[in-house]
């Protein structure tokens, strides 16, 4: 049940995960991948020489650990402040450079055209294309994008339509993936479909200024989201460490709010060619002759 819970989030994983080391960090730390080295791991436990293995192997990575430089974060009252300066200054933090031998993923660009079988029901359909990085120029209109194709095609033809449960478009930039998906959907090969058809119909119609002023809003929403004063520091003190200064963001956010239909229509013929694309799907065994057509690699969950 906790698979298929979250099986949208798992087909996409899994077709975006040759597009970065970010995508294949994702699949292999909380993706499909990652459910099958789980239960690897814990079927060979029950041999006591692997459970001693295991609790060397997390000690040493302990130790490292505790080696590296490192920084900390405390968000407390100012009544706090003095109490927690007396423990910091208990603590050895020393942020010395320690020579690291730094791991370097193995990445290739192959498609995948993936179909992952399991005790489900239902399916869960995602394609993926590889685009860019949330930095880049054309962030924000992707953003736009995966919106204005939600609101305007995907909800209606996938949900109203196809009685999937949910169903949209998503771009990741810490991937530099957009991705197509549905969940709880009993269509395969008609979804697909449809995830094609969201493209036509971008570049087919005229569409009216509203539809984009909406998809606009949305993103900015979501970067205007309040949280609490401590939710946000931690968020802001993160960010920053990768660059996103509140400087960063805020530009960002501007960008997001001068996006046209124009660049909506340019990036989509730029990343979203059928070339390009990567498919996974969630499904059942008995679902497996109707999706021949697709040509998958069929894997077992």
């Amino acid at each position: 049940s906790s698979i298929t819970a979250r099986g949208h989030n798992l087909a996409m994983s899994a077709c975006s995960s040759t597009i970065s080391p970010a995508g294949e960090f994702s699949h292999r730390w909380h993706g499909l991948v990652g459910i099958q080295g789980l239960r690897k791991l814990d079927d060979s436990l029950d041999d006591a020489d692997n459970l001693a293995e295991l609790a060397a192997k997390m000690k040493r990575i302990h130790e490292e650990l505790l080696k590296t430089s490192k920084q900390l974060l405390v968000v407390s009252e100012q009544e706090h402040q003095a109490i927690i300066s007396e423990s910091f200054a208990k603590l050895n933090l020393s942020n010395e450079a320690k020579t690291i031998n730094l791991f370097k993923p193995q990445v290739t660009d192959k498609r995948i055209k993936q179909v992952w079988t399991t005790n489900t029901q239902v399916n869960f359909c995602a394609k993926a294309y590889p685009t860019v990085p949330i930095g880049h120029s054309d962030a924000p209109t992707l953003l736009v994008l995966a919106n204005f194709l939600r609101n305007g095609y995907l909800h209606r033809v996938l949900r109203e339509q196809g009685g999937a449960y949910g169903g949209g478009a998503d771009y990741n930039g810490d991937i530099g993936a957009f991705r197509f998906y549905t969940y709880r959907d009993p269509r395969i090969i008609d979804t697909m479909t449809d995830f094609d058809g969201s493209l036509k119909w971008l570049q087919k119609n005229d569409h009216e200024a509203r539809t984009l002023e909406e998809a606009i809003i949305g993103v900015i929403s979501r970067i205007d989201k309040p949280g609490s004063p401590a939710g946000e520091a931690i968020s802001t003190f993160f960010s920053t460490l990768h660059g996103r200064t509140p400087e960063w963001r805020r530009d960002f956010r501007q960008r997001v709010t001068q996006v046209t239909m124009d660049d909506l229509k340019r990036v989509a013929a730029t990343y979203l060619q059928p070339k390009l694309a990567h498919i996974a799907v969630l499904t059942s065994p008995e679902k497996l002759s109707s999706v021949s057509s697709l040509r998958l690699i069929h894997k077992i969950l």
